[in-house]
Order: structure tokens, then C-alpha cells, then sequence
């Protein structure tokens, strides 16, 4: 199963921060909802993103993205071997004094296939509570965020 979603937000910041903000995307995202564990090492920014699923409770999809700089920021996804894992891909830019943010998360999640009703009524349930997490994490972004 596979679950696609865009998003887009945008940052004001205290003049002269923008750039080295825009070249921290582990600072920027750190207090956005449902992302924990949030690192950066080099390059390589990992994390997990969390969310309620109902029946299943916490349900949590790793990501690990590489960052690509120039006069944008360019998060590029990394595969991950789990069976439930998270694609964050996007691009950063400065305009003026805001850090605007465009990207995309994209839910993998490896289901069996139900041979019978009940499995794949199961199936079905388990994909409607992804999409609803999916969709409550993007929701929680807010459309412009103020800096500290």
C-alpha cells in the first residue's frame, strides 16, 4: 500500500537567520506535529513520523532523507527495508524574510493480501486508518509558522 500526500507551510524568521535555517531542515521541522526522533547526521536527516490509528494505536513510519543544498534546500527520500517506512521529499527556499517550504510524504506500508472476506475486509480497515493518520499529520502543519 502506498499513501501520497503534498504539503506546503511557510517560516518567518528574524533577519540574517534565513539562510542557515534554510540549511537546518532538523530545526525547522523539529516541533512540527507527529515527527520524533528527528537527526541529522551530515547529510542524512532521519526520523519517524507518528500517529494515531484507530484500533492499532501509536502507529510510526521511519524516514531518512538526503539533503541536498544550493540556493534551495532539497530533501531527497531514501528507501527504506521495513515494512511500514515514510518518504519526506521536498524543497526549502528563502523569499524576503520567510522560509517557504513545498513537499511530499508518501506512507509505505507492506500489507498481506487477504485471500478471504475477512482478510481483505481487514486490509481495507487497516488502509482507512493509515490514510486517516496521513491525513490528521498533514492537517496538524500549519499553513505559516512564526519563528522563535
Amino acid at each position: 500500500m502506498r499513501l501520497e500526500r503534498r504539503f506546503a507551510f511557510s517560516l518567518k524568521v528574524p533577519t540574517g537567520q534565513a539562510r542557515a535555517l534554510l540549511l537546518a531542515p532538523e530545526r525547522v521541522f523539529a516541533d512540527l506535529p507527529g515527527l520524533r526522533n528527528l537527526a541529522r547526521e551530515g547529510s542524512l536527516i532521519s526520523g519517524r513520523l507518528c500517529g494515531e490509528a484507530l484500533l492499532f494505536g501509536e502507529v510510526c513510519f521511519p524516514f531518512r532523507s538526503r539533503l541536498e543544498t544550493g540556493d534551495r534546500a532539497r530533501l531527497v527520500p531514501l528507501p527504506l527495508a521495513e515494512a511500514f517506512w515514510a518518504e519526506l521529499a521536498g524543497e526549502g527556499e528563502v523569499q524576503d524574510d520567510r522560509l517557504v517550504y513545498r513537499g511530499t510524504l508518501i506512507l509505505h506500508a507492506h500489507l498481506p493480501e487477504g485471500e478471504k472476506w475477512g482478510g481483505r475486509a481487514f486490509k481495507r480497515m487497516v488502509e482507512a486508518a493509515l490514510e486517516r493518520t496521513l491525513r490528521r499529520a498533514l492537517e496538524a502543519l500549519p499553513s505559516t509558522l512564526e519563528s522563535r
